[in-house]
């Protein structure tokens, strides 16, 4: 990002980019449920949550669940500060730009633009945001 965010741009960003980031991280769940399943065998909605949550292989996916949910936190709260609106917005930025991209989220999530169509098109639409707020 070539110039710090302000939060009016911040906060546009975020309430922009959340639909996308709801439909990506559904997008992997499903494709990871499937995944687990074909080894594992059928696995109720909420057996999995807890898999996801609890188990070590989806650990990876943690820090993006976590940001979505503080997206929710800071969108909702009126006593939000502008400094957390720009962090966050600045985090999913990071999160989705190749330089500053976690290696140990990168190097499961990646693969998955390869596995999944629903993948890579949900990944097109958060990365559409980022470019655009970035360029902004």
């Amino acid at each position: 990002m070539t110039t710090p965010m302000n939060d009016p741009t911040a906060t546009a960003f975020l309430r922009d980019v959340r639909h996308p980031l709801l439909v990506l991280h559904r997008s992997v769940l499903a494709h990871l449920r499937a995944r687990h399943e074909a080894e594992f065998g059928p696995t109720s909605p909420g057996e999995f949550l807890q898999i996801v949550i609890n188990g070590s292989a989806y650990r990876w996916l943690t820090p993006f669940s976590t940001l979505i949910a503080a997206i929710d936190d800071v969108l909702d709260d009126e006593e939000a500060t502008a400094d957390a609106r720009i962090a966050h917005a600045q985090a999913v930025v990071d999160m989705f730009s190749a330089g500053t991209r976690d290696p140990a989220f990168a190097e499961q999530f990646l693969p998955l633009l390869q596995d999944s169509p629903e993948i890579a098109v949900a990944n097109g639409q958060v990365a559409q945001r980022v470019r655009d707020v970035a360029r902004a």
